[in-house]
């Protein structure tokens, strides 16, 4: 239209990025990181404060790492509300986004450490109604896998239809499946949380919801301050959630040119693709453009895919307890982490390891190879636990990034510190 090549923006593009990056506006406030670390880990909370004062850590967050059984880095800084400029506090609670669903997996994992059912049981078994428009040889291991093929609905889900299980178990039971089941691997990024929540109540000796079992046998019991169901009362404590703007997508885009998940958004929704029917079965359920998961409503919704909501310190205390062996036995534990399958995704494109509801990175630094199980989430959420190494860490934040979880350039800083450390000793 104007004469320009894709090259030509691309090269205006990074000459601005040059520009902004060496004469754009940094941190001018004096940055703090609060809270405690090891000594030895004091390179983990250099690179936190390094992300405040970069402003790659836009608003605010929180990060804590464990080794071999000891909490040695437990910090947080920048602001809960950019806004109200409300700082970040040792108490401030943040959507987990997809995250919660490693919360769902282990409720369903302790359900089977409990005899009430098996990674490879039929999910008719317990919900009969499951079984229409050839849906009846589901396993819970193929539905905590995403391979159900039940990643986005006929018909839009209303906020009201959410708030009503029986509501939502009518739909899912009667939704015809959006693939073959067992047949491919798609992202079940909402309905990921229903589907469990209906099965925990059927197997539930009490019926009790996924949030309220969450709460009962894992939260209260160990002093957890996560929620699946978040309270009114706790509402003051949560983070603002903040969108990247248009120069915030631009930078971080050319900063790590690989990190092009944001892109696939775009492309997707204009051309109505699977993750764009994924993203419309929830219209009450926005954060790419309006951020609807600030909405204190939502947070109430005991949805165990996207609307955890918690501290950085709680996930890692749960992964921690979950690694030694206090939530589930060791057999349990056994095969919630083995069995892995990697496809390319058929709604995100992505090709990540997946099993029993959870993710596996493996990579190598510095020679060393490592191996790390839990979820990312939407905007840079992150926990993650290294079984051969002895290391759990959390990262929360609530200035969104455009790299989903493990890509987050704020992520990956915090997770090459926290190997160099572990090197270094």
């Amino acid at each position: 239209m104007f004469g320009l090549s894709l090259s030509h923006v691309s090269i205006v593009l990074i000459g601005i990025f040059l520009f902004y990056h060496n004469f754009g506006p940094k941190n001018s406030k004096e940055v703090q990181v609060n809270g405690k670390f090891h000594e030895k880990w004091k390179h983990v909370a250099d690179a936190f404060k390094l992300n405040l004062e970069e402003n790659w850590e836009r608003s605010g967050g929180a990060f804590v790492v464990y080794h071999k059984g000891v909490k040695v880095v437990d910090i947080w800084g920048g602001l809960a509300d950019r806004e109200s400029e409300r700082k970040w506090n040792e108490n401030t609670l943040s959507v987990v986004f997809s995250c919660s669903k490693a919360i769902g997996a282990i409720v369903v994992a302790k359900l089977i450490d409990e005899g009430r059912l098996k990674y490879d049981d039929l999910v008719i078994k317990y919900w009969p109604e499951f079984r229409q428009y050839g849906k009846a040889n589901v396993t819970i291991r193929w539905l905590l896998t995403h391979k159900a093929g039940l990643a986005y609905t006929d018909h839009p889900i209303t906020f009201d239809m959410a708030k009503n299980p029986k509501v939502m178990d009518q739909i899912l039971a009667e939704q015809k499946p959006n693939w073959p089941p067992g047949e491919k691997i798609g992202y079940h990024a909402v309905t990921f949380g229903w589907l469990v929540d209906a099965l925990v109540r059927r197997v539930d000796s009490r019926k009790r919801t996924v949030g309220l079992y969450f709460k009962e046998e894992i939260a209260d019991k160990h002093g957890i301050d996560f929620y699946l169901g978040l309270p009114r009362s706790e509402q003051h404590r949560v983070s603002r959630i903040e969108n990247p703007n248009v120069w915030n997508v631009v930078e971080e885009i050319l900063y790590s040119p690989k990190d092009f998940d944001v892109l696939r958004f775009v492309k997707d929704k204009y051309n109505n693709g699977t993750l764009a029917k994924t993203t419309a079965t929830t219209p009450f359920i926005q954060f790419v453009g309006a951020m609807t998961l600030n909405n204190p409503d939502l947070h109430q919704l005991e949805q165990a895919a996207v609307l955890g909501i918690g501290t950085a310190r709680a996930l890692a205390e749960i992964f921690e307890l979950l690694r030694n062996g206090k939530i589930v036995s060791e057999g349990v534990k056994r095969q919630m982490f083995e069995n892995y399958e990697m496809s390319e995704d058929y709604i995100s494109g992505a090709k990540v390891p997946r099993g029993q509801g959870f993710m596996l990175k493996e990579f190598k630094h510095k020679g060393m190879k490592v191996k790390m199980y839990g979820h990312s989430g939407y905007g840079g959420q992150n926990i993650r636990t290294d079984f051969e190494h002895e290391i759990t860490i959390a990262y929360l934040s609530n200035g969104l990034k455009v790299g989903f979880g493990d890509t987050a350039r704020t992520y990956k800083r915090l997770l090459e510190s926290v190997y160099d450390t572990y090197l270094s000793q």
